[in-house]
C-alpha cells in the first residue's frame, strides 16, 4: 500500500443510502437566502463492528455556534442546496487549542473575506449557487491533517430542473446515491498531532464512514436510472468499478462533459468529483446481494487484514456495496 509524503488539500474535489449524512435543503425559490451553520468537532467513529477511531468531523448544532450540541459525523452532514441560492456557510471551530480551520469548497468561487478562524472563532463565507454539481467541502489547515482526520463532506448544488442534476436529460435519473470515498490510518487518528505523515498507511476504506460489510446498500427496480455521485476526499486515486452493469460518465469536477462515455470502471483523482448515471437491467444480478459497486484496486480489507484460517477466503471489507432491487 502506497504511503503518502504529503496530504493532498487543494485539487477540486453524494438520499438514497441509509447511511448518508443528513441533509440541509435549500428552499425551491429562485435566489432565496440559505444559511447553513456548521461546527468542526472532536468524536469517534465506527468504521465496521465494534472498530472505532477519534475523528475531528462536521456537525451541525442544535443552535448557531453552540458546538456542545454538535456531533462530528464522517463524512461530514451532506449539505444540499438549489441553484441560484444565496448561501452563507457558518463554521466555528471547536477543535483542539491551537488548531486554525480554515473552510474550502474546490471548484466554488465564495464572495471576499476572511477564510480562518482559529479555535473558538467562527468564519463566515459566502456566495451565489450560480452552477449545479457535485462538490466537496474539507478544512484545509494543519497542512492536511484536519482533512485526515475527518473535516470533509459533500455539497450538491441541485440543478433549477427537477430530476436532472445538470438541468439536461442526459443528466436525468431516479434514484440518487451520494457516495464519499475515504480511508483511516488508525494510528494517525489516534495521534494527529505527532504521527509522522511519512508513514500515513490507510488500513479501513470506506463508502460514507463506513467499510463492508457496514456500507449501506443502493435499492433501485429495473429500468432506473441511478445517480452515482462521488466523492474522492481520501489521498490516493480510486478506481471504481460495477459488476454487470455500466454506467454513463456525465461530470467531473461538478462541470458537465461534452461528451459523456459509457464505463464498467472509473479512476476518481483524490479530491475529485464524478457524476455517473447507471441503469439497473432487468437480468440477473451476478451476487445474491445484487450488483457489486467496488474499488477494483482491491481496497476491499478491514485493518490490514489479508489472512483466513486455512481453506477459507480473506472476508470481505472496504469499499465495497451493492445495487439492488
Amino acid at each position: 500500500m502506497r504511503r503518502h509524503p504529503r496530504m493532498l488539500t487543494k485539487v477540486a474535489m453524494g438520499v438514497a443510502l441509509a447511511a448518508a449524512p443528513l441533509a440541509l435543503a435549500g428552499s425551491t425559490a429562485s435566489a432565496a437566502p440559505l444559511t447553513i451553520n456548521l461546527c468542526a468537532v472532536t468524536g469517534t467513529a465506527t468504521l465496521t463492528g465494534s472498530v472505532t477511531v477519534p475523528i475531528w468531523g462536521f456537525g451541525i448544532p442544535a443552535t448557531p455556534g453552540n458546538c456542545a450540541t454538535a456531533t462530528a459525523s464522517l463524512p461530514g452532514p451532506l449539505l444540499s442546496i438549489n441553484q441560484d441560492d444565496d448561501v452563507t456557510i457558518n463554521v466555528t471551530n471547536a477543535l483542539p487549542a491551537g488548531h486554525t480551520l480554515r473552510f474550502e469548497v474546490p471548484g466554488i468561487a465564495f464572495n471576499a473575506g476572511p477564510v480562518d478562524a482559529a479555535a473558538g472563532a467562527t468564519v463566515t463565507r459566502t456566495f451565489s449557487a450560480s452552477a449545479p454539481g457535485t462538490y466537496g467541502y474539507q478544512s484545509g489547515g494543519d497542512a492536511g491533517r484536519q482533512a485526515a482526520m475527518g473535516l470533509y463532506g459533500m455539497l450538491i448544488v441541485r440543478s433549477s430542473t427537477p430530476g436532472q442534476a445538470y438541468g439536461t436529460p442526459v443528466t436525468a435519473y431516479d434514484v440518487e446515491a451520494p457516495l464519499v470515498l475515504s480511508a483511516v490510518d488508525p494510528a494517525f487518528n489516534a495521534a494527529p498531532d505527532s504521527y509522522d505523515m511519512y508513514a500515513y498507511t490507510a488500513t479501513y476504506w470506506l463508502i460514507n464512514g463506513k467499510a463492508y460489510p457496514a456500507t449501506a446498500g443502493i435499492t433501485a427496480t429495473s429500468g432506473q436510472r441511478v445517480l452515482l455521485r462521488y466523492l474522492n476526499a481520501g489521498f490516493d486515486n480510486s478506481s471504481m468499478a460495477l459488476l454487470g452493469m455500466h454506467g454513463q460518465v456525465v461530470a467531473r469536477d461538478a462541470r458537465l462533459l461534452n461528451d459523456p462515455f459509457f464505463a464498467n470502471t472509473e479512476t476518481l483523482p483524490a479530491g475529485g468529483t464524478e457524476d455517473e448515471i447507471a441503469v439497473l437491467p432487468a437480468t440477473a444480478p451476478p451476487s445474491s446481494h445484487g450488483f457489486p459497486l467496488y474499488n477494483r484496486q482491491l481496497h476491499l480489507a478491514n485493518g490490514g487484514q489479508n489472512t483466513a484460517p486455512a481453506n477459507q477466503p480473506v472476508p470481505a471489507g472496504g469499499q465495497l456495496t451493492f445495487i439492488h432491487s
